[in-house]
């Protein structure tokens, strides 16, 4: 018996000590790390941007980094954009600009998507240009022989407006003989495809490769133990995850350049979103990941570079490669893995190490989304279904905690005759167990099979963009938030918001309850410490799941209730199962 409760403590613990990691490092370590880039803000000068040189590019090589551009940050994002001439990128899910002036891919918003639940707020920016404070851009070109276009060039459009029915071919020509062309599409979600061709119209045979890079300042990420965020790339080994406290720390040749030839691609994603290039999946090429540092702040590049092809006098080279900036919806990944074969790009999304369980507990909470047409609904729904895959063993739980409940008079009376010796306690507490026929260890296979299960759905919750902004009911506009119905202010009344473990929400508490009422089903604790501990553990996870999604807290709670119920009708069955043998 007491093995079995040292186990259970031992999982609990760890519990408490992922989740208050989140609580008490990671967040007050988020908040730090804002307060910086809103100091860096502030001064007028950012880091430099490096351009693209075409350094130690034999056999497809990357491109290495040339010297920094410093830039003054003397206009706003909409200045910088309203001060160019610029092509207008419209589709039913994009918004933005190109400039003909680099041609670069930096002013780009999602029409589906706010930066609030307010239906005025301003719309989520993926992309920033290149003069703006935190530039974030991606951008496509040449590497070789000759004079190429850099992000100087100003290219000539053969429209004003980019849409999914009307392409745009841009070209600009070098003087010298070598003409450019790049033709950009777009579908109807976050894709483009960028053509690129290269016209010899000079008496030299030319050698010339292409790239694509995605270029980010101030990369930081939440520094969360459950979801990747940074810089990630998918080659012939798999998908490789770099975290941008990684590139910070690693020596040069720590990330080198890795050769693809089975098909991959190379971006940078956060939580909701991703910018990512993806070559020609039929074609060898390379990619690294790399990190510079100028004027205080930091840079962070990822690239891919194909191979290098000689272009004959009169003759031309053309590359195909796409380009996504977007959300990272679940079934818009798989449709460009399963239908437009770019591998594995269904795993921009962070499904974790049970992705065999997070995947099927999506598509689960994802159908009963499509039913009742409300998240949390749905997430009511889907832990009754994996309540009920659990009853089974569930109820051999319930049953052994009862009969072990109902056992602690004996117990009591072999501690009181024995307590002094241990060898014979253990014997006739093993005499008792048999005779009454009661495994304590009979709760700890659920245990093991619900720790996976509800970190996957964890997962779930947090990774996936569908709770974003999804309303419940009520007071609950926000799936994806903390419970906003503060009860340290009163409910609002209180002219104050509060921050932190005093941000305490009507739910989390709620929950709590739930959770006590769900121990004082349990068998007492026989070690007075573990007592006081599992007491305890109602108020700190009341505490630490206020920082978390309502749709977390919704599960819990729910989960709880029904796991009152489920032991409230074992227990009483098992005491009267018990009375009537008696009798």
């Amino acid at each position: 018996m007491e093995e079995n409760r040292n186990f259970i403590m031992a999982i609990v613990l760890t519990i408490v000590i992922l989740f208050g990691w989140e609580y008490f490092y990671s967040s007050p370590q988020r908040d730090a790390q804002e307060q910086v880039l809103a100091e860096q803000a502030a001064t007028e000068e950012v880091a430099g941007i490096p351009d693209m040189a075409a350094a130690d590019v034999s056999d497809g090589g990357i491109p290495g980094m040339a010297a920094a551009v410093i830039k003054e940050v003397s206009e706003s994002r909409e200045g910088v954009i309203a001060s160019r001439n610029n092509i207008i990128v419209d589709s039913p899910r994009l918004i933005g600009t190109i400039s003909l002036k680099g041609l670069r891919f930096d002013d780009l918003a999602l029409k589906d998507y706010r930066e609030t639940v307010e239906p005025d707020s301003a719309l989520v920016k993926v992309l920033n240009p290149s003069e703006a404070f935190e530039a974030y851009f991606a951008d496509f070109g040449w590497i070789g022989d000759g004079k190429k276009p850099d992000n100087s060039s100003v290219w000539s459009a053969s429209n004003t407006v980019l849409t999914v029915d009307q392409s745009i071919i841009f070209t600009w020509d070098n003087g010298e003989g070598l003409l450019f062309t790049r033709e950009v599409s777009l579908d109807k979600d976050y894709m483009f495809t960028v053509k690129q061709r290269v016209d010899n119209n000079s008496s030299e045979t030319v050698s010339m490769a292409t790239y694509g890079r995605v270029y980010r300042e101030g990369g930081e990420g939440q520094g969360l133990f459950i979801l990747h965020e940074g810089p990630l790339r998918v080659g012939d080994e798999g998908k490789e995850e770099i975290t941008f406290e990684d590139i910070k720390d690693a020596d040069a040749d720590e990330y080198p350049r890795d050769e693809v030839t089975g098909g991959g691609w190379v971006g940078i994603t956060d939580k909701n979103w991703l910018v990512a290039l993806v070559p020609n999946q039929d074609e060898n090429f390379a990619t690294n990941v790399s990190q510079t540092s100028q004027n205080g702040g930091q840079q962070f590049h990822v690239n891919f570079a194909t191979n290098r092809a000689a272009i004959a006098p009169g003759s031309s080279l053309e590359k195909t490669a796409r380009f996504f900036a977007g959300a990272k919806e679940v079934d818009l990944l798989d449709h460009y893995t399963e239908v437009e074969g770019i591998k594995m790009f269904d795993y921009a999304i962070d499904w974790g190490w049970f992705h065999f369980i997070t995947k099927p507990i999506y598509i689960g909470l994802h159908f009963f989304y499509g039913i009742v047409g409300n998240f949390g609904v749905a997430i009511l729904l889907l832990t009754v279904v994996i309540k009920g895959f659990l009853f089974p063993m569930a109820n051999k739980q319930y049953e052994s905690m009862g009969k072990m409940k109902l056992l602690q008079p004996k117990m009591q009376k072999l501690k009181e005759k024995y307590g002094e010796d241990k060898a014979r306690m253990q014997q006739e507490t093993m005499k008792l167990y048999k005779d009454e026929k009661v495994n304590p260890l009979a709760s700890c296979l659920p245990i093991f099979i619900q720790i996976p299960i509800f970190f996957s759905l964890y997962k779930v919750l947090y990774v996936t963009i569908d709770m974003r902004h999804a309303p419940f009911y009520g007071w609950i506009k926000d799936l994806s938030a903390p419970d906003p119905m503060l009860v340290t202010n009163l409910f609002g009344l209180i002219p104050w918001e509060p921050t932190g473990f005093l941000a305490l929400g009507i739910l989390p508490i709620f929950m709590g309850f739930t959770m006590y009422i769900q121990q004082k089903l349990n068998p007492p604790m026989a070690d007075p410490i573990q007592r006081k501990i599992f007491a305890f553990m109602p108020v700190m996870f009341t505490f630490i799941l206020a920082g978390f999604s309502v749709g977390l807290v919704i599960y819990w709670t729910w989960n709880n209730i029904l796991t009152i119920c489920q032991q409230w009708v074992i227990m009483r069955r098992v005491e009267a199962k018990t009375n009537s043998q008696g009798d």
